[in-house]
């Protein structure tokens, strides 16, 4: 009896699934997502795929699909799901942004750009395409072309907030801190009722590089206090503790950096001057 029940239990998930409509198992899938069951909506995503592999919907199914791979870390099965789809629908912009995205994610910032500038020709104001491709240049240190990106967007969206933060990071690159620090002041200013951590924080890298030690340490504060705790925070303080000559407080700073997850060669770089 008990191995009769484990057959029973065994093979009901596929007589479930095979008496499901196509319809049934894509609504299926998509309560699996709601419920963010991943493994279980892919599962149903790809029988809803073999139960009818020539239906119309398909290819925007395999958006889907890849949408799912990509949150169970599954990067090369979803770029496939993507690459189907745009196959289908090369001039689907959205399926465009699902692919470049993923580029992105897998570190090919190249086959990212080419996406971004497909998308862009078909849509020139396209906000989402021109932001990210500026950051694609600025990864490239490419600062001219990434900024023109920055500006573009200002054009359209005038107070846009990661467009001027972007344009006072291409400062900071060029070593222009004095113009960065006005940026990142008038930014605070601008957000004072709702205010952000990461202009506190890049202030203050500004601030050090202008040996303004006082200030920097009151936005280093701040932004630890809205909830900046990345390990480069840890690194600016230890290196303004440095420069205030407490080099057993800079030491637990780098410390701590590295226990965020700062690259080691660069912290013990900085705990050899803490000796």
């Amino acid at each position: 009896m008990k191995k009769i029940l484990l057959f029973l239990l065994l093979i009901y998930p596929v007589l479930n699934t095979t008496a499901q409509t196509y319809e049934e198992m894509v609504n299926r899938a998509m309560d699996y997502v709601d419920q963010n069951d991943y493994p279980a909506a892919e599962q149903a995503m790809k029988a809803a795929l073999r139960k009818e592999p020539t239906n119309p919907n398909n290819p925007m199914l395999m958006v889907n699909l890849g949408t799912i791979q990509r949150n169970l870390g599954n990067l090369d099965e979803a770029l496939i799901s993507y690459n189907v789809a745009i196959e289908n629908y090369p001039d689907a912009i959205f399926i465009r942004h699902n692919r470049a995205a993923l580029y992105c994610e897998m570190n090919r910032f190249d086959d990212a750009l080419k996406d971004y500038n497909t998308i862009l020709l078909a849509e020139p104001k396209d906000l989402e395409a021109l932001y990210r491709r500026a950051l694609i240049y600025v990864t490239n240190k490419d600062y001219f072309t990434a900024e023109d990106d920055f500006e573009k967007i200002l054009e359209t969206y005038p107070e846009h907030l990661n467009a001027k933060m972007g344009i006072a990071a291409i400062k900071k690159r060029r070593l222009e801190w004095k113009e960065a620090e006005e940026m990142y002041s008038d930014l605070i200013y601008k957000h004072r009722t709702n205010p952000n951590a990461a202009l506190y924080y890049n202030r203050a890298e500004c601030y050090l590089r202008m040996n303004k030690l006082s200030s920097t340490d009151t936005d280093i504060k701040k932004a630890l206090e809205l909830g900046y705790d990345d390990a480069s925070i840890y690194i600016l303080r230890g290196q303004l503790r440095l420069a205030q000559y407490e080099k057993r407080l800079a030491k637990e700073d780098f410390v701590k950096a590295k226990e965020l997850g700062a690259e080691e060669s660069i912290v013990e770089e900085f705990l050899r001057l803490c000796k």
